[in-house]
């Protein structure tokens, strides 16, 4: 497939899955379902650039889903901290209120940076260093096509689409 077909194709079904998350009137039956098909969709693509044999594939995977799990949990920690913070505010606590807090938000960005690089150091003996360049630039750009697609259709349903 020629490369610039394939960015278009990556966006494209990018937008179909945020469309459809973003579609739903309420909370979905199954509120997990469309982040796990972007999850599936950025595994794929994962594999494909990174373009792993076998062993390798199963390694990484393996790997990648420890490290996804760890980083739920660690995302979940700080998002309760930053909800300490949201009542506080709501009930206009005292400053040594929010000085109690603001630690535990710190401490939990610190675990993450950190969970991102032991996954990161520990893939070393699965993938080359090229491989693992192209982990990072992976990254920036599926972070980038699904910020862009989030906009897109922030912007349909707002009927901003120039017409």
């Amino acid at each position: 497939m020629p490369m610039t077909i394939r960015p278009l194709l990556a966006a494209g079904f990018l937008l179909f899955v945020v469309g459809n998350v973003m579609a739903q009137p309420g909370p979905p039956p199954d509120q997990q379902r469309p982040f796990e098909r972007i999850e599936r969709w950025r595994k794929v693509r994962l594999l494909e650039t990174l373009n792993l044999n076998e062993e390798q594939s199963a390694r990484f995977i393996a790997r990648l889903n420890e490290h996804d799990e760890a980083k739920r949990k660690l995302l979940k920690e700080k998002m309760d901290a930053i909800d300490k913070i949201e009542r506080l505010v709501r009930n206009h606590a005292s400053d040594k209120e929010f000085e109690s807090v603001f630690p535990e938000v710190m401490a939990a960005d610190d675990k993450i940076t950190e969970e991102e690089r032991k996954f990161f150091d520990g893939l070393s003996d699965i993938l080359t260093n090229e491989q693992r360049g192209k982990l990072i630039l992976f990254k920036r750009q599926f972070e980038l096509e699904l910020r862009q697609a989030l906009r897109e259709v922030q912007r349909r349903r707002h009927g901003d689409d120039g017409q």
